[in-house]
């Protein structure tokens, strides 16, 4: 069942090394979204794996492929694809299809009532099934943004949302780090009184392609502080 809306729907995508995954990712989102998809922006890395390629021979008129040359990031190419989102819905998620496409819509129907959507796992219908350890290790990045930032946002590392144009223009997302950026764009949210929900969905395994952050041990637990490190940064507001 479509959950249709009167949004015309950028949908933003990172991808670096996701030959694997881009085509079918477009395909679904394009099925899942239908007439409301206005556009499919893929920010790529200049993936050596030819990802950008893929993208590029798709010859679609409705997929925008924007490819970095120098830059590189999930941040920074998360910013730069909705900064050049044209639709009144903008949406973002990873490319790995661990985030499935088909919750896109539910997102997007939200937004005419609240002016942020978030995919969230703690909240009713939500659920993580990855790892237990780098689902305990979210779980407690989580605990923590809630305990520094406030209990309004429950999945404060999410990665997946669906945002009105307005909420974009006003709320510039940050370029530094990993996943970070959204802890800082929900603490935004909240402080400049948008109406923000959350919607419960279940994250799954990645298909195929390269984590970029289901490293060792070793990486997720450094990641973790610079998590927790970037929290205090976004609530006391020093470098």
């Amino acid at each position: 069942m479509k959950h249709e809306s009167g949004f015309k729907v950028s949908v933003v995508m990172p991808s670096y090394n996701e030959k694997d995954n881009i085509a079918e990712a477009i395909q679904r989102i394009s099925k899942s979204l239908g007439k409301n998809l206005f556009e499919i922006i893929i920010v790529d890395d200049n993936s050596p794996d030819g990802t950008w390629r893929i993208v590029r021979d798709m010859k679609n008129p409705k997929i925008r492929l924007i490819r970095r040359m120098k830059e590189r990031g999930l941040a920074s190419a998360l910013a730069t694809g909705v900064e050049a989102a044209r639709g009144d819905a903008v949406v973002w998620l990873d490319c790995d299809l661990g985030i499935p496409p088909e919750e896109i819509p539910r997102l997007v129907k939200k937004l005419e009532e609240y002016d942020v959507a978030i995919g969230s796992r703690y909240v009713k219908g939500g659920r993580e099934t990855r790892p237990w350890w780098r689902a305990q290790l979210s779980l407690a990045i989580n605990l923590f943004a809630s305990l520094i930032l406030g209990f309004r946002i429950r999945d404060y590392t999410s990665g997946f949302a669906a945002a009105r144009k307005k909420v974009i223009d006003k709320i510039k997302l940050s370029r530094e780090g990993f996943g970070q950026y959204f802890i800082e764009f929900m603490y935004k949210c909240i402080k400049n009184n948008f109406r923000v929900i959350e919607v419960g969905y279940v994250y799954g395994k990645r298909k195929g392609g390269i984590s970029k952050s289901d490293g060792n041990l070793f990486v997720l637990l450094r990641l973790g502080f610079q998590y927790a490190f970037r929290i205090i940064r976004i609530k006391f507001g020093f470098r």
